[in-house]
């Protein structure tokens, strides 16, 4: 796992009492459950940011929200709903309060303000990119519609806001292949990503013709069938029953040698469910933060395996306490509002 990502120097926090820094580093060191990384030590680096946060969410009545593959001290330090990204959206919405703090890549603050569009959505890291959301624009979009005129267009929820307004309907991990399935005519488009689309072809073959896209996820495409044959094999000679949990954005080999596949909330519950009947060897082919948070929320001592997610933390610039705090005072972060809000 990646080390514990600590202040980088940029804010200075507010000025707490030592009983005070103790109290929050016991609750943050409790509350993140990896005593190897997150000791008290590591934990009391960050504890002014994190009162600071908590303080002015309540100050100015903002609803701060991450996605699972934040690191532990935004997830379990200072966010008051952590899920995947449409989960998020919706949970936003729901929200009483009018101003939200999406802890993530662009595309998910993104669709929060697509679904909430009264609300002020802010995005404290605009730059944070996600490599399958970057692989297409709407003018792609808008070329595929003219060579496949009449053939309904179906897009992944991981593509920016320009995207979505130029198709048919907007898909999850967990029910794109239901929708597609349900889409008029024998044909559909699939949009951005290759890997979900050569498996959304797989389920439809016999009834749909699958147009797919070129673009990827390039962590999730690195996982293969035979890495997870290998380790399997490994386990084996150990005496381990290794169970496999990966994500729909891998690739059809991959999918075929899993025991579960789902996004990353599912995953999660799944790796949680696994542990209390007594299974506790797991490997996620997923980002790490699910990792943290099967971690942190099992009851249980999990062997969890990953290999290739941590590339996924490096790729996706994702924002530290130090990050978050910024917005909320002198930090030019990223706002997204429409005619008559603020």
């Amino acid at each position: 796992m990646p080390e514990a990502p600590l202040p980088s120097g940029l804010i200075a926090p507010k000025i707490y009492s030592k009983e005070e820094i103790d109290i929050e580093a016991l609750r943050l060191q409790k509350a993140i459950n990896q005593v190897g990384l997150w000791n008290l030590e590591t934990c009391r680096t960050i504890a002014a940011l994190t009162l600071e946060i908590n303080e002015l969410k309540h100050e100015k009545d903002v609803f701060l929200i991450a996605h699972s593959y934040q690191t532990p001290d935004i997830v379990y330090g200072v966010a008051d709903s952590v899920s995947d990204s449409y989960s998020l959206s919706k949970a936003a919405r729901d929200a009483p309060q009018n101003t939200i703090l999406f802890s993530s890549v662009r595309f998910m603050a993104e669709t929060a303000k697509i679904v909430s569009p009264h609300k002020t959505v802010i995005h404290p890291s605009p730059e944070a990119g996600c490599s399958l959301s970057d692989s297409i624009t709407a003018e792609d979009v808008r070329k595929l519609k003219q060579k496949y005129p009449g053939v309904p267009v179906a897009c992944y929820i991981n593509t920016s806001a320009e995207v979505k307004a130029e198709v048919d309907v907007c898909v999850t991990s967990s029910n794109f292949l239901k929708i597609c399935d349900e889409l008029p005519g024998d044909r559909i488009i699939f949009v951005p990503d290759r890997l979900m689309g050569k498996h959304l072809t797989e389920h439809l073959a016999g009834r749909k013709e699958v147009i797919n896209y070129d673009g990827e996820c390039y962590v999730h495409a690195t996982f293969t069938g035979e890495k997870i044959r290998s380790w399997r094999e490994r386990s084996s000679i150990q005496g381990i029953d290794l169970k496999v949990l990966s994500h729909p954005e891998c690739d059809a080999d991959v999918l075929a040698e899993s025991d579960v596949v789902g996004s990353s909330e599912k995953l999660m519950n799944e790796a949680l469910r696994l542990s209390e009947e007594g299974k506790p060897d797991i490997m996620l082919i997923t980002e790490c933060g699910t990792a943290d948070r099967v971690r942190a929320e099992s009851e249980r001592k999990n062997n969890l395996q990953w290999e290739f997610a941590v590339k996924l933390r490096l790729q996706e610039k994702k924002a530290s306490t130090s990050g978050l705090k910024m917005p909320m005072r002198r930090h030019g972060a990223k706002k997204f509002v429409t005619s008559g809000t603020s």
